[in-house]
Parts: structure tokens; C-alpha cells; sequence
């Protein structure tokens, strides 16, 4: 007689601790290290559409595990993460660009979702993922490391520690040298995590390694957060530590009294483009960079006075930036300047999602360090999690004090970043989140996995799109360079889609077929293609500038006036424009306007680049020439 077996009561054998690794080798590593060259931006869609992939990957790999397995409770953090992610999704509502209000609401998504899966796995396999974590480290370390070394040994080679050539040298593989060096930070202090150990998590040449490439890379904004993390570490340390408090006082603490004199002596040093001149703080408030971002912040606070608690809708501060004129940068030397980025995370999340944002954005890291500072205090908790703990505050101190100069918000890299810092003080502040009313979704936990897959779903193609798109457009500018204006309009064409219709500079793709039509003599089409690229953009001064001179081609003189004056109050500068309205002034019979508007154009200033000066030695000619028609005429 056969007996009846009984079913297996225990519990279902764990996934293999690599499927939770992965979490951090794909998402973290590759992620950071991928692109694609043929991109206009070679690393940020490129690592948008690979996060997603990996994100996806995983979600499929560990389902079943996580809905028997994982931790099903929505803490205070993971809520105020989703009503973030919530904003930002809303605010595509009434974002000005809706492609790129679904593109930067969809970086949320992967801040959330590698956030929650971080913990989800260390919740899972603690030892592991710490180790994966570590390991992950040194290898970003000389890989990316590395690639910055190569790169400052050839600018070093040619020019020497002259900060202007390093950000045509020495960007690694970030897209900027700043981007870089706030990455190496990162990695720096990553590097003191421990947890579970009582040794260094990697080879003592890592962390001398990465702190002199940030010194080379002569990065401000870093010097600021290092030093930040300095003062704070080292002092905490000293206290959570009993063992350290000799050695922080004996040698540690004269060590940083002899560094701040090094400090102090710099700063009676001149010169430009020395690293002894970019390591001396007082120079910083006289410097051209210091004076741009005080002028872009003074405007960015008058646009968030016109949208002061919803914004402007996220991604649109690019758009709307030049509404209150850009009148007042050095760099318009240069006549052509757009900006794209607030260089103030802070300012541009208050621009783009008002007073409520900001308020929610900066609870995020409140509570992160509310939670920190409620476990650190617990001399019950075991030493590496107060001391991680005090690491993982660490960065993200230092990424406050970054995004305050900067646009991490903007880079995957960085996002990858800020989701290990909140998922590591989450997951080891656990018990303080215990304490707090929670939500337990574990009756929705497969429904929910499946809508985050559909998420990073759709972020592919997102992706793919915008991937597309850029790829087209590279070709655009190459086939703008060599003159072959079929080319522009057909890869115009090829280019734009639902979730791309603009370049890196906020030019929407229209502008560039509108161009391939105005030279090919097509001014009916160039009108339409530049009246589109008005309306995804009205307060491109270029835009406005060639919508006009369209008009102007087919004879609708007085319609192309309030253009170009609208061009001109947006930059003031923009002597073409002045050129411009001259001719259509002269057109309609005004000889006299037309002579005052020639006589605003000037000389390129001292300062401009060589082609700049060719440029304005070209228009100065026409410009006498232009006077003498008009003195002609007049006979």
C-alpha cells in the first residue's frame, strides 16, 4: 500500500545569492561604465536604456523569489520615494515638452526601482551584496580611474595641469571632467565602507588613487564635498571608534591643522588655470564660472516667481530659462550660448516642480539623515552598521553639497549613486523604520513587480527612441557641416519621433530640416519646419532668428519684425539678429532704424575664440558695405 505524501511545509530554497549580485554588477558597474560613441550624448540614453534592461532582467529573475521571500512593507522612505516618482509623473501633465517631461520622470523610475532592489537584496543576501558592493568598488575604481589617468597623462603631456584643456581631455567616460571627478568622489567614499569587516575593503593604493585624480581634475564643487566629508568623518569616527581616538588625535587631527595652513597659504597665491589657483577657495567668488552660476540662479529665480508651486513641468527649465533673457553671461561673448541645466539641483527642481517639489525633494535626504542619526546614536547597534552608517551619511552629504553646484539629478551614473547611499541607510536603519506606521502590499506583491516591469518596459522604449533619435542627429550636424542639405532633411526626418524632438541644447529637430530647406531655396517648407521649431520652443533666440529670415525670404518683411526683436530682447547680443532686423527696417523704407540697428554691431571682444573672431570680422564687412547701400539709396 502506497502512503500518501505529505506536502513540504518548508519554506522554498533561496534564489542563487548571483541573481541578487547582479543588482550591483550590472546596474551599478556596466552601467557606469557603458555608452554608445555614435549617441550626441554618448553616456546618458545609453545608460538609460541599459539600467532599464538590467532592472527588467532582474525583476524577472528574482520574482518568484521576492514575492515569497522579499520585504513587503512600504516603510515612511519607500512612500516618500513613490509620491517623488508621483510628482514628477504629473507634472509631465503640464510639462512644456511632453518628451522630455516623460524622459526626466522616467530617470525617477530607475532611481526608485534600483533603490528598492538594493535593499530588496540585501534584505535577501546581506553578505553577499556587501561583498559584491566592495568588489564593485575597486573594480570601478581602476577601470574608470584608469581611463581618467590615460587621459591626464596626454593633457599634462600637451598643456599641463591647465584646468580649461582638462575638460577637453579628462572626462572619462562621464561626458564632463567635473561629472568624472564627482563620480571618483563616490567612489572615495564607498571605499570606507565595512560592514562586516575589520579591514579596508580594498587595497590601500585605491582610495590615495582616487584622491589624487580628484585633486588633478581641479574640480571646486568636489574639493567643497571632500572637504565636507573630512570634517565629518574623521571627528565621528573618533567618537563611534574608542580604538581610533588615539590615532585620530596624534596623527589625523595635526595632519588636517597642517593641511588647512597649506590651504590658508594658497590662498595668498595668483594666477590662472594653476592647480594652486583652483585649490584656493577665495579665488572661486571672483571666477567666470562663480559669476555665470550667480546670473543663471538670479534668473532662475525670477522664472520660479511666475510658477511658484507646480513649476514649470519637469524637464522644461531648459526651455523656459531664456524667457527672462540671458542677458548678463560671460559667455555670450560667444553670441551662441544656450543653457541647458540650472548647475543648481535644488533651484531647477523648485523651477520645474515648485515649492511642493523642492519640499518633497529635500525630505527625501532628511529623512535619510533623520534615520542615520536616530541608529548611529544607539550604542546597542553593532560598530559596522554605525560606522557604514556614518559612511553612507558621508556621501550623501556630499552629494547634497554637489547637486548645489551641479546636475546629478540629470546623470544615470549618479542616480545608480544616490540609490545605494538611500538603500543602505534604509535597509541598516530598519528597526527606526519599524517604529513608524507602515503599509504591507505583500497581497499585491506579484501586481506589483509586473507594473515595474511594464515601467522599465516602457523606459526601453523610451530608450530606443531617443537612441535613434540621437544617432540621426549626429548625422544631421555632420551633413550641416559638409553642406548637404537633402542629407539634414532626411535624417531630420529620420530623427524626430514621439520621445525625442530635441537636441542636447534644447533646439528642437524641425529647426535643423527648416535650415536644409531655407539653403536649398525651399522657403515654403523652411517656414513650416521653423514655425513648428517655434512652437516646441519660443524663446530660442536662434529658432526665432531663422522662422524670421524665412519670412523675409518670401517678402513678409513687417511679420518677420516682432521675431527678431523678440530674438534680440532674449540675447542682446546676437549681432546677426541686429544685422538682420537692419535689412528688413531698410526693406520697408525705415533707412534711419535700419543705420542704428547696424551701428549696435561691435567687434568681437578680446576674449572670443578664433572662429568667433572670423565670424564677427565677416559681419563687420557686411556691415560697411550695408551702410554704403543705404547712404547710396538715399541719393
Amino acid at each position: 500500500m502506497r502512503t500518501k505524501k505529505t506536502p513540504s511545509t518548508a519554506p522554498p530554497p533561496p534564489v542563487a545569492p548571483s541573481a541578487y549580485r547582479l543588482i550591483i554588477w550590472l546596474g551599478f558597474v556596466a552601467t557606469s561604465l557603458f555608452f554608445i560613441p555614435q549617441c550626441l550624448d554618448r553616456y546618458l540614453v545609453s545608460r538609460f536604456f541599459l539600467l532599464s534592461a538590467v532592472l527588467l532582467l532582474c525583476l524577472l529573475l528574482i520574482r518568484k523569489d521576492l514575492k515569497t521571500n522579499g520585504d513587503w512593507r512600504l516603510n515612511g522612505f519607500d512612500m516618500l520615494m513613490l509620491a517623488w516618482y508621483a510628482l514628477n509623473l504629473a507634472s509631465v501633465s503640464w510639462a512644456f515638452s511632453w518628451s522630455e517631461g516623460i524622459f526626466y520622470t522616467q530617470k525617477v523610475s530607475l532611481l526608485f526601482l534600483y533603490y528598492w532592489l538594493v535593499r530588496q537584496a540585501l534584505h535577501r543576501d546581506e553578505a553577499g551584496v556587501w561583498q559584491a558592493l566592495r568588489q564593485a568598488v575597486t573594480v570601478l575604481s581602476f577601470a574608470a580611474g584608469g581611463i581618467i589617468v590615460v587621459q591626464l597623462g596626454l593633457a599634462v603631456s600637451q598643456y599641463g595641469l591647465n584646468n580649461e584643456h582638462l575638460y577637453d581631455y579628462a572626462s572619462g567616460v562621464f561626458g564632463n571632467k567635473n561629472l568624472a571627478s564627482d563620480f571618483l568622489f563616490f567612489l572615495l567614499v564607498l571605499n570606507l565602507l565595512r560592514h562586516g569587516k575589520n579591514t579596508p575593503s580594498s587595497p590601500p593604493v585605491v582610495p590615495l588613487m582616487l584622491s589624487l585624480l580628484i585633486i588633478l581634475l581641479q574640480t571646486r564643487t568636489v574639493y567643497l564635498a571632500l572637504a565636507a566629508v573630512v570634517l565629518v568623518y574623521f571627528p565621528f569616527r573618533a567618537v563611534l571608534d574608542p580604538a581610533f581616538k588615539g590615532l585620530f588625535r596624534k596623527k589625523i587631527l595635526p595632519a588636517g591643522v597642517l593641511m588647512l595652513g597649506l590651504l590658508i597659504a594658497l590662498a595668498t597665491l595668483k594666477g590662472t588655470g594653476t592647480l594652486a589657483e583652483r585649490l584656493n577657495p577665495l579665488t572661486y567668488l571672483e571666477s567666470q564660472t562663480a559669476s555665470e552660476r550667480r546670473f543663471v540662479w538670479y534668473k532662475t529665480d525670477l522664472l520660479n516667481a511666475d510658477h511658484p508651486w507646480l513649476g514649470v513641468g519637469n524637464g522644461s527649465w531648459k526651455i523656459w530659462f531664456p524667457s527672462k533673457n540671458i542677458e548678463g553671461s560671460y559667455r555670450l561673448q560667444g553670441q551662441n550660448i544656450v543653457f541647458t541645466r540650472a548647475h543648481n539641483d535644488y533651484l531647477e527642481v523648485r523651477s520645474e516642480m515648485g515649492i511642493v517639489g523642492v519640499v518633497l525633494f529635500c525630505l527625501l535626504f532628511a529623512a535619510a539623515f533623520w534615520a542615520v542619526f536616530s541608529r548611529i546614536r544607539d550604542e546597542e547597534a553593532p560598530f559596522p552598521v554605525r560606522h557604514d552608517l556614518l559612511v553612507l551619511s558621508c556621501g550623501l552629504l556630499g552629494y547634497c553639497i554637489i547637486q548645489f553646484f551641479d546636475f546629478p539629478r540629470e546623470r544615470i551614473e549618479m542616480q545608480v549613486v544616490l540609490a545605494i547611499f538611500f538603500a543602505g541607510v534604509i535597509y541598516l536603519t530598519m528597526p527606526r523604520w519599524k517604529q513608524w506606521p507602515g503599509v504591507s502590499i505583500s497581497k499585491v506583491s506579484d501586481p506589483f513587480i509586473w507594473l515595474f516591469a511594464l515601467t522599465m518596459a516602457f523606459n526601453l522604449l523610451v530608450g530606443w527612441n531617443r537612441i535613434q533619435g540621437e544617432v540621426h542627429n549626429v548625422r544631421i550636424l555632420q551633413a550641416q557641416v559638409k553642406g548637404n542639405y537633402k542629407a539634414m532633411i532626411a535624417e531630420t526626418a529620420a530623427a524626430k519621433n514621439r520621445f525625442y524632438e530635441y537636441n542636447d541644447v534644447a533646439l528642437p529637430l524641425d529647426w535643423y530640416s527648416g535650415i536644409g530647406y531655407y539653403q536649398s531655396g525651399d522657403i515654403p517648407h523652411a517656414i513650416e519646419d521653423f514655425e513648428q521649431a517655434y512652437r516646441l520652443n519660443p524663446w530660442s533666440f536662434q529658432v526665432i532668428n531663422n522662422y524670421a529670415s524665412a519670412l523675409v525670404g518670401s517678402k513678409r518683411f513687417r511679420e518677420a519684425i516682432p521675431l527678431y526683436k523678440k530674438a534680440l530682447e532674449i540675447n542682446p547680443r546676437f549681432d546677426e539678429g541686429k544685422f538682420n532686423m537692419a535689412f528688413v527696417l531698410f526693406n520697408i523704407g525705415e533707412r534711419d532704424k535700419a543705420l542704428e540697428w547696424l551701428e549696435r554691431i561691435e567687434a568681437a571682444p578680446p576674449g572670443a575664440s578664433a572662429t568667433e573672431r572670423q565670424k564677427s570680422e565677416d559681419l563687420l564687412k557686411r556691415k560697411a558695405e550695408f551702410i554704403r547701400v543705404i547712404g547710396n539709396s538715399a541719393k
